[in-house]
C-alpha cells in the first residue's frame, strides 16, 4: 500500500550517495560516470605505457600499493619511475575493469572498488608464455576542480597464473 506522504525519490545526501540501488541526481551521475572513465583511462595508459597519462590520473599526494603482485607501493611520480621497468618484460598488456562500486562519502570525496583482470604476454627464459592476472583494486577518489583522480590504489591481487614467469612472481610474492 501506497503512504499518500511518499512523494517519490529523495535527493540523496552525499554520505549515502551510491548506496546500493539509490537513485542518483543527475551530477552525481556524471560523477560516477567520470569516476569509471578513470578505470578505462588507467588500463588504456598502462596498456599504451603512457606513464605521463598515468601519472595524471592521481592526485599528487595519492598512494598507491602494488606489493599484493610483487611490485612497489609509493606516490604517483615514485611508481611512474617504476612501471617503465617492471612493465619492460611484458610483448603485451591488455587489461580489462569491470564492476565497478562506487561511494561517494562527500561532495568531493569517494570510494569504490573494481575489477581487474589483466593479460600479458612475456617472453621468459626462451619461452613466449601468456600471464594473466585477476585483482581487485580498492580505491579512493577526489575531485580537484572539475576532475576525478584517484587518491588511493591498492591492489589486492587474487590469482596469478601462466609458465614459468607465474610461477616465480608467485614465489616472490609468498616470499615477502
Amino acid at each position: 500500500m501506497n503512504d499518500s506522504s511518499d512523494t517519490g525519490p529523495t535527493e540523496p545526501t552525499d554520505a549515502r550517495a551510491g548506496a546500493d540501488g539509490q537513485v542518483l541526481d543527475t551530477p552525481r551521475i556524471a560523477d560516477h560516470l567520470a569516476i569509471q572513465d578513470l578505470a578505462t583511462a588507467y588500463a588504456y595508459a598502462v596498456d599504451d605505457r603512457d606513464w605521463t597519462r598515468w601519472q595524471a590520473l592521481f592526485t599528487a599526494d595519492a598512494h598507491i600499493d602494488y606489493t599484493a603482485a610483487g611490485g612497489i607501493a609509493g606516490t604517483p611520480a615514485e611508481v611512474a619511475a617504476w612501471m617503465p621497468g617492471a612493465m619492460a618484460v611484458f610483448t603485451f598488456c591488455l587489461h580489462t575493469t569491470a564492476t565497478h562500486e562506487i561511494r561517494f562519502t562527500g561532495p568531493d570525496d569517494a570510494v569504490g572498488r573494481v575489477h581487474v583482470f589483466n593479460r600479458n604476454g612475456v617472453d621468459w627464459e626462451g619461452e613466449s608464455e601468456i600471464f594473466d592476472v585477476s585483482a581487485v583494486y580498492e580505491d579512493s577518489y577526489r575531485r580537484i576542480g572539475g576532475a576525478w583522480r584517484i587518491a588511493g590504489r591498492t591492489e589486492r591481487t587474487l590469482c596469478m597464473t601462466g609458465g614459468k614467469f607465474a610461477q616465480m612472481l608467485r614465489e616472490i610474492v609468498a616470499e615477502s
